[in-house]
């Protein structure tokens, strides 16, 4: 077993690394909508879109296979792997021109990140116990939303003092220079199996416990793909609109005006930050009471709620209920896998966390297209669009909460026929 010490270092160690993989995937989005930025690559505004979700649609094709090799492999060399992938799709930014060296970019960075999330929740698992399980997945969650705002930030400020390719060459060179320290420092964590009986979650209550606990499966994965859907597709695609409608064309601070664009940047990427605070504590919450679906019901109902007041036409409210949301997100993020690791045979657990990532690219990737095409065929407003997520989150709330309420139904039963 794994001392304490170790552990912490084996995650900040490979948090750290998920986080710089970010910087060439985040500059991406964050600069390529740009028309200046777009035209210097060679391709349309029209083929952006397509870009940007092109990593998301490999990756509902190989979280599955991935997760299952993991479960075959060793760790190690697979998540070296991964981040020198990483860099290579930096390179097709870098160096190429045009839509189709740009896809081939996106299309590795899609099995580079895959290899990267699914095998990283699978170290946390491996480092955690049934005590700290919640914990380590929350610091290796914030790692993620630490990397997806600095890498935002940094990657657009590269851009603008070096230039866009330029930028990404010294985006290859960082995410390179961190794979190697990987190399160095990271230790393999992946125990052999000597039989499929060992390390079977208690209440998987089948001769061996060695399938997928497939109806425990479903409601995980249906609680990804809401939080996705609504977080990483719905208000990821539709942030730049609502701002709009609030600050219009951007926002003035003493002499100082902030474009549109630059202040949804800054705008995400303080958001991001409540995922910096939410994601330990959610998992530290859920470890010292025993219980994830509790506190994921919970965060759902605080996501719902802000959903709801960003709805309202009175902005201060608004504004107020879009950093309520990031703490359903981010909740979600963290106690995930914490519960596929509660209810998963260890010999699996890397296929579930395949398969369970698999649900939430799904939808962040029908997200986008859902929500734009509704509200540009005028079928829904931002307010209407953003009422349903927020029912979609009660949705979500009720069925986590719903074991809480039946377990204390029947005790209070069984007093009464006691008494």
């Amino acid at each position: 077993m794994k001392t304490e010490r170790t552990s912490t270092f084996i995650l900040n160690l490979l948090g750290f690394g998920t986080a710089v993989s970010l910087l060439g995937d985040a500059t991406l989005y964050t600069v390529l909508p740009h028309p200046d930025i777009s035209a210097q690559l060679g391709i349309t505004l029209s083929k952006v879109g397509l870009l940007l979700g092109a990593n998301r649609a490999v990756r509902l094709v190989l979280n599955g296979p991935v997760g299952f090799l993991y479960d075959r492999m060793p760790r190690r060399g697979l998540l070296i792997a991964a981040l020198s992938l990483g860099a290579g799709s930096s390179i097709f930014y870098a160096a190429g021109s045009g839509f189709w060296p740009l896809l081939m970019g996106r299309i590795l960075w899609g099995l580079a990140w895959s290899l990267l999330w699914v095998g990283g929740n699978s170290v946390v698992l491996d480092v955690s116990t049934e005590e700290n399980r919640g914990q380590n997945s929350g610091m290796y969650q914030m790692w993620f939303f630490i990397g997806v705002a600095a890498a935002s930030l940094l990657g657009s400020m590269l851009t603008d003092i070096f230039g866009f390719r330029n930028g990404q060459w010294i985006s290859v060179g960082v995410i390179a220079a961190t794979a190697l320290v990987w190399f160095f420092l990271l230790p393999e964590t992946r125990v052999h199996e000597t039989s499929g009986q060992e390390d079977v979650p208690k209440d998987i209550d089948k001769p061996g416990g060695t399938r997928l606990p497939w109806k425990a499966m479903a409601v995980i994965s249906f609680t990804i793909f809401i939080s996705r859907f609504m977080a990483w597709g719905v208000l990821a695609a539709t942030a730049i609109l609502w701002l709009s409608d609030i600050f219009g064309t951007g926002v003035q601070i003493a002499s100082y005006f902030i474009p549109i664009a630059s202040f949804t940047g800054l705008f995400t990427a303080l958001r991001n930050l409540i995922g910096v605070v939410s994601t330990p504590l959610a998992g530290a919450v859920s470890d010292r009471y025993g219980r994830r679906w509790p506190v994921i019901g919970l965060a759902m109902i605080i996501g719902g709620l802000g959903l709801g007041m960003m709805s309202s036409d009175i902005h201060s409210l608004a504004l107020m209920g879009a950093f309520f949301v990031p703490v359903a997100g981010s909740s979600i993020e963290a106690l995930t896998p914490a519960v596929a690791g509660d209810r998963v045979p260890k010999t699996l657990r890397s296929r579930a966390l395949g398969l369970i990532n698999t649900a939430g690219d799904l939808g962040a990737t029908i997200g986008p297209f859902a929500a734009l095409g509704a509200i540009h065929s005028g079928w829904l407003s931002l307010g209407g669009l953003y009422r349903i997520g927020g029912a979609l989150f009660g949705l979500v709330a009720l069925l986590a909460l719903a074991p809480l309420v039946s377990r204390q139904r029947k005790t209070s039963a069984t007093n009464e026929d006691i008494t």
